[in-house]
């Protein structure tokens, strides 16, 4: 992820020759400074939504300062994550530090992710905390909570992202990635979890590399920083984001895939009223601000089935326009349109529109649309069966194994224990 695209206007001391750096003046006269970033915007204060950890290669952080980092393997909305050496299991280990606000949001109990991890602990298809700390930050980040895992080899969208030669993954990785997914699922709702933002990036898979082969691809990549930029805290020089080796396709199959990031994880004994999971993935309960339960981890599940097997989403979240029938949907109309021509429904459920907040938005009191858009039938079996040369058997089990999943009600649609039994995975490790 890049904000070099993403300017942040805020108010400092200009630093020369950095080119970062767009002036202007605003409405009232006052001059201001469009940051930009190559990558996570490091020396913005935490206080204000961000505070990325300033980490050094070689630094020794961590009880007993036994873990020293090596080199920065990615970066998200809320932390960055980085390949370290444990000093006292003298092995690899991959630190998640939390930005400073986003480790504040956990002092206040606004987010559940290190209650969620140790709930899950025991499965090989959640992610798998070996430890956790609090580390102080520098300048005006604030401090960071860090949760240490396994070396994992990546995850699901990078791996999609360096085979460019495929447009979807082969039916059997397919399978197993899904299969190992939704193991992950059940167990996390067994115990009292609900992920809630199911997506590739993730979808983690098992480092097929060794101590020795990760040495090796620390000295023939070493670490590298990006050139410095104008922040709150002066210049700052963010590390260059180096993944470490993504396998083949053939390797993939050798793989075990697992649910990370429990970031916006959902515990069933706390509240559920906010807006979780990428929009095109959202259950139709979620999209209409409406009561909610595990079952949304479901309705995306069946998303990413179809996701992984044609290549693309089933559902697209924007804005439609019809001009031939002057008809124009909002991003939430047109999604829930989507839905209803895909599933064949003329009219919602009123167990799902009674307790919904935009209900009386987009929906009449008989269930019925209010726009006047009328419902087309979109056949999911017809695009599974445009992807590739599958037999008419896959088609149709794939077919109503992402059916079974994307049911309007979601008392309709069966569990993630249910779903384990599906005949769609008969055979499938």
């Amino acid at each position: 992820m890049s904000s070099r695209h993403q300017p942040i206007g805020i108010m400092i001391d200009p630093i020369p020759g950095l080119q970062n750096q767009e002036f202007y003046v605003d409405k009232d006269g006052t001059s201001r400074v469009d940051l930009s970033f190559v990558e996570e915007p490091l020396g913005l204060p935490g206080s204000k939504g961000y505070g990325w950890p300033q980490l050094e290669f070689g630094e020794r952080i961590g009880p007993d300062l036994r873990y020293e980092i090596k080199r920065k393997l990615g970066w998200g909305m809320s932390s960055s994550t980085w390949l370290a050496y444990d000093t006292g299991m003298n092995d690899y280990v991959a630190i998640k530090a939390l930005t400073g606000f986003s480790t504040e949001l956990r002092r206040r109990g606004r987010v559940w992710e290190l209650e969620a991890l140790q709930r899950v602990a025991g499965s090989n298809h959640c992610l798998h905390l070996l430890n956790e700390f609090t580390h102080p930050g520098k300048g005006s980040s604030g401090d960071h909570s860090c949760l240490v895992t396994p070396v994992y080899g990546g995850d699901v969208k990078i791996l999609w992202t360096r085979h460019k030669e495929i447009k979807n993954f082969p039916l059997p990785l397919a399978k197993r990635m899904l299969l190992h997914t939704l193991r992950g699922i059940a167990h996390a709702h067994s115990k009292g979890v609900i992920h809630t933002d199911l997506k590739h990036d993730n979808i983690f898979f098992t480092s097929l590399l060794s101590r020795q082969d990760i040495d090796a691809n620390v000295v023939s990549d070493p670490p590298r920083r990006n050139p410095p930029e104008a922040s709150l805290d002066g210049a700052v020089c963010s590390a260059v984001t180096q993944p470490l080796p993504v396998p083949s396709l053939d390797d993939a199959m050798k793989c075990q895939y697992l649910i990370a990031d429990f970031g916006s994880a959902q515990l069933f004994d706390k509240p559920k009223e906010l807006e979780v999971t990428s929009a095109p993935l959202r259950a139709p309960e979620v999209l209409l601000l409406g009561s909610w339960n595990e079952k949304v981890d479901i309705w995306t599940f069946g998303c990413l089935i179809f996701e992984f097997i044609v290549g693309r989403s089933l559902f697209r979240h924007e804005a439609f326009t019809n001009t031939a029938l002057n008809v124009t949907l909002d991003d939430i109309a047109y999604h829930l349109y989507q839905m209803a021509c895909f599933i064949g429904e003329v009219e919602f459920p009123p167990e799902v529109l009674q307790y919904s907040r935009l209900a009386s938005t987009y929906f009449n009191t008989d269930c019925t649309f209010k726009n006047s858009l009328p419902l087309q039938w979109f056949s999911i079996k017809g695009q599974i069966n445009n992807t590739q040369n599958f037999s008419p058997e896959d088609v149709k089990s794939t077919t109503e194994i992402v059916e079974r999943c994307l049911e309007l009600d979601p008392a309709d649609r069966p569990t993630a224990a249910e779903l384990l039994n599906d005949p769609w995975f008969v055979g499938v490790e």
